[in-house]
C-alpha cells in the first residue's frame, strides 16, 4: 500500500483511498477517519447532574442492577447505552473482559489469577472483575501472556 501526504493550510482535511477491495486495512482507515471527524463523547449521569466524558478517561463499562456505568477515575455514571452499544463506539483500546464488562487496557495495572483459576483484572483506579472463560484467549492474545 503507498501512502501520500499533501499539506494543504487552505483546505478542510480528507483521506482518500484508492483500492480495488475493502479489506481490514481500508475498514480501519475509514473507521480512524471516521473517528477523528466525530468526537468520542458520551454524556453519563449522576443523579440530576449530566455530564460529558472524554472515552479516553474511561477506565471501564460495566453493569449493575441492569444498568450500564462509566467508571472514570473514583466516579461512576450511569449511561443510557448497552454493552454491545458500547462495543461499537469504542476504539480498539477497549477489550471486552466478560459478558458485562469493557475495559480501557490503558488503566490496566495487573491480573491476578483466583484460588479456582479464574483470571482477574485489577484497573489503575482500583476496579476489579473477572475475565469470563470466553474472553480468555483474546485477553492472552492482547496482553501477550
Amino acid at each position: 500500500m503507498k501512502f501520500y501526504l499533501v499539506i494543504d493550510d487552505g483546505k478542510e482535511p480528507s483521506v482518500t483511498v484508492v483500492c480495488n477491495k475493502v479489506t481490514a486495512t481500508v475498514e480501519k482507515i475509514r473507521q480512524l477517519a471516521n473517528d477523528e471527524t466525530q468526537q468520542q463523547l458520551l454524556y453519563g449521569f449522576d443523579g440530576d447532574e449530566i455530564v460529558p466524558l472524554q472515552l479516553q478517561t474511561v477506565a471501564c463499562f460495566f453493569t449493575r442492577d441492569g444498568k450500564v456505568f462509566a467508571s472514570v477515575g473514583d466516579n461512576q455514571f450511569a449511561t443510557k447505552l448497552r454493552i454491545k452499544d458500547v462495543l461499537e463506539i469504542v476504539d480498539d483500546s477497549f477489550i471486552k473482559i466478560n459478558q458485562g464488562c469493557v475495559v480501557n487496557v490503558n488503566f490496566v495495572q495487573r491480573f491476578g489469577v483466583s484460588i479456582g483459576g479464574a483470571l482477574k483484572i485489577v484497573l489503575s483506579n482500583g476496579f476489579c472483575d473477572y475475565v469470563s472463560r470466553r474472553e480468555v484467549p483474546s485477553i492472552k492474545r492482547r496482553f501477550g501472556l
